[in-house]
């Protein structure tokens, strides 16, 4: 197995849990927000490589540069990803830091308005929680990233700290966790591949779960990584931090097309992650709060209709594979699909459109979906009294 990147009163009932002691600190004490500080992955990313893809779709397809500078977020832009919808019903802003081509630290991109040093959004596409290498980073032979060398979520941390503390009217975003599902999902379905070809058959199901717990334990370590960059940033200042559960990937279109055995271990990798992280919170103060974006993906892909979906199969976006199928590659626009203004657009079945799909790509969210994200958050943290 292979895998690779290129998340009501139900809803709300799943979305808000959080955890307090006997000598838990008090609750932050503005509900005024003057920066959105994200970190993430590709599920946040708000353009960290738009500039490298703005350039490989003018010199690959043709695209020209305006509707090529459109791109580079893991939805089908231009549109908002999630943080940019909460920041909108906020009342504020939240710029990607961005990164030219080759450069292993942002810089302002020559086709975007932000600089680094103004970015608060830190995501990027392929960032694990703790540990290198991201997805997407096609080590060669000798171990070195040949395409994006996404930094952890740690690094992210890293470089905002390097700007000065948080501000207890900063509201921070933690969301990873995604890519050390695919990641340790890749290396258990090595071990199982390579275990058969060993023994000359088929692995027991008891073998195929032993190897599995290995890097369920993986999981489990990235679910604690998560926690500690919570207490990092929350002993730097931050009153009010949120951390995010992640969605079932087996609940996906690349999910799907798995198969059963992939759906199994990839449901086992996102599940030790968001126990391991749900367990934890329980334990921390009353300025963190449990986002269970998981459980609300699930409600959707379980309840489409109900949800205001009709199709969580078909992706959106149809980017061929020498593009990594990345929807970081496509875009909405006038332009008719598989046009040079918009060529990777699918066409889709008779009454699913781009506003009624669930997924862009693969595995990542569509706009509209990006947008209940936004919106669901907003209402936890209205729910919370964090935010009027």
């Amino acid at each position: 197995m292979k895998f690779k990147l290129g998340l009501c009163a139900v809803a709300l009932a799943a979305l808000a849990a959080c955890g307090g002691g006997e000598n838990s600190p008090p609750p932050p004490s503005t509900t005024t927000t003057t920066r959105l500080i994200a970190f993430g992955d590709s599920l946040t990313d708000g353009g960290a490589y738009s500039r490298g893809n703005s350039l490989i779709l003018q010199s690959q397809a043709g695209v020209p540069k305006a509707a090529a500078d459109l791109v580079g977020k893991f939805t089908n832009s231009p549109g908002e990803v999630w943080v940019e919808v909460l920041a909108r019903r906020l009342g504020t802003t939240i710029a990607p830091e961005r990164f030219e081509v080759g450069s292993a630290s942002p810089v302002a991109a020559s086709n975007g308005a932000n600089s680094a040093a103004n970015a608060t959004n830190y995501a990027q596409g392929g960032a694990r929680v703790a540990k290198v290498p991201g997805v997407g980073c096609n080590p060669n032979a000798a171990g070195a990233c040949t395409a994006q060398a996404a930094v952890p979520l740690v690094t992210q941390i890293d470089r905002a700290l390097a700007k000065g503390n948080f501000n207890p009217t900063d509201l921070v975003v933690i969301w990873g966790g995604a890519n050390d599902v695919f990641f340790n999902a890749t290396l258990a379905g090595n071990d199982i591949t390579a275990a058969s070809v060993a023994a000359g058959r088929a692995l027991t199901a008891a073998e195929t779960q032993l190897i599995v717990a290995k890097y369920v334990i993986e999981m489990e370590q990235a679910g604690l990584a998560a926690i500690a960059q919570v207490k990092r940033v929350k002993a730097a200042g931050a009153q009010r931090v949120v951390l995010m559960t992640i969605p079932n990937a087996a609940q996906t279109p690349f999910g799907v097309a798995g198969g059963a055995s992939t759906q199994a271990l990839l449901t086992a990798l996102s599940g030790a992650y968001n126990a391991q992280i749900k367990k934890e919170v329980e334990l921390m103060d009353p300025g963190v709060l449990l986002f269970d974006a998981g459980a609300l993906a699930s409600n959707w892909y379980g309840n489409p209709a109900a949800n205001g979906f009709v199709n969580v199969q078909a992706p959106v976006c149809n980017v061929p594979a020498a593009l990594g199928s990345s929807s970081s590659f496509c875009f909405v626009t006038a332009a008719p699909a598989g046009s040079a203004g918009n060529p990777f657009l699918r066409v889709l079945p008779a009454g699913v459109t781009p506003a009624n799909s669930m997924f862009a790509d693969g595995v990542h969210p569509s706009v509209a979906a990006h947008e209940k994200f936004g919106v669901a958050m907003h209402e936890a943290l209205r729910a919370k009294g964090w935010v009027q």
